[in-house]
């Protein structure tokens, strides 16, 4: 019987616009009535988390940056978070360098004054209404609170996001755990080796004394597979990269579909 649900945010609990179905909102609600533990778990950093609690009504915890980092939403207070080494860090910048000489870099960081700084070259997924700090990548890695290194190749380099995250496998997969959260968008994430959705879950799962077998996930993109493959029950969305659906338990509807309305409808009903 299911005991906690997982599930991600974009591309899975919220729709194609960035918003939430009231359908899906009712569901986490019933989820939390008949005693499911309900987590969020995303590569989104904490700042990214606030309109969650917003939107969809919930104020649990959030297992935020791919595993790194475990947030309170209802008050933002970062109650667990695993840092990536400087030493390590800059090792696998000196690597994809190799592979691409104008890749360029950013970082999340777990701290209240700065939370994200870039490249003086480096194009962020999204504008932000404060400025960026644009610092040399040996300098990011100097407050010690790293919580994902994120690198985007150059223009003479291209690759798909697929194509990145392999070449630089290559490279670096014993040093940091690799990934990508949206297709369309040629950003490599990457965290302490080790440390990815499925292990931050697992370790979840635990302190609420909650087994594997009572665990239900849901995602779309390959940021989820560690979580999808370690759940006793894991679903992908019709939407989901093909490696997702290949480790999925279950085939939902897509994240337009009220795929997660759907997924927990199943699970309360068995």
């Amino acid at each position: 019987m299911t005991q906690l649900f997982a599930t991600d945010l974009d591309g899975t609990l919220l729709n194609s616009s960035g918003g939430i179905s009231a359908a899906n909102v009712a569901a986490l609600k019933s989820a939390q009535a008949a005693g499911l533990h309900v987590v969020f778990a995303t590569g989104r950093p904490p700042r990214w988390m606030t309109e969650i609690g917003h939107i969809t009504g919930m104020h649990g915890h959030a297992i935020c940056a791919n595993g790194a980092l475990v947030l309170d939403v209802a008050t933002g207070a970062v109650l667990q978070a695993d840092f990536l080494d400087r030493d390590l860090g800059l090792e696998v910048v000196s690597r994809l360098r190799q592979i691409d000489p104008g890749v360029s870099f950013a970082v999340e960081l777990a701290d209240d004054n700065v939370s994200f700084v870039i490249e003086n070259n480096y194009r962020p997924r999204w504008e932000t209404q404060q400025e960026v700090p644009r610092v040399a990548v040996e300098e990011m890695f100097n407050s010690g609170r790293v919580i994902k290194l994120l690198a985007r190749p150059s223009e003479h380099a291209k690759l798909d996001a697929d194509q990145f995250v392999h070449a630089a496998e290559s490279v670096a997969c014993d040093i940091v755990d690799l990934t990508h959260s949206n297709i369309h968008d040629v950003l490599l994430e990457m965290s302490p080796c080790g440390v990815n959705k499925g292990t931050a879950l697992a370790k979840f799962a635990s302190n609420l004394g909650v087994s594997q077998s009572e665990v239900a996930a849901v995602g779309d993109m390959p940021n989820d597979v560690p979580m999808i493959s370690w759940a006793g029950k894991g679903a992908a969305v019709a939407n989901a990269h093909e490696r997702v659906k290949a480790v999925a338990d279950v085939l939902l509807p897509s994240n337009d579909e009220d795929a997660v309305a759907v997924f927990i409808q199943q699970l309360l009903g068995s």
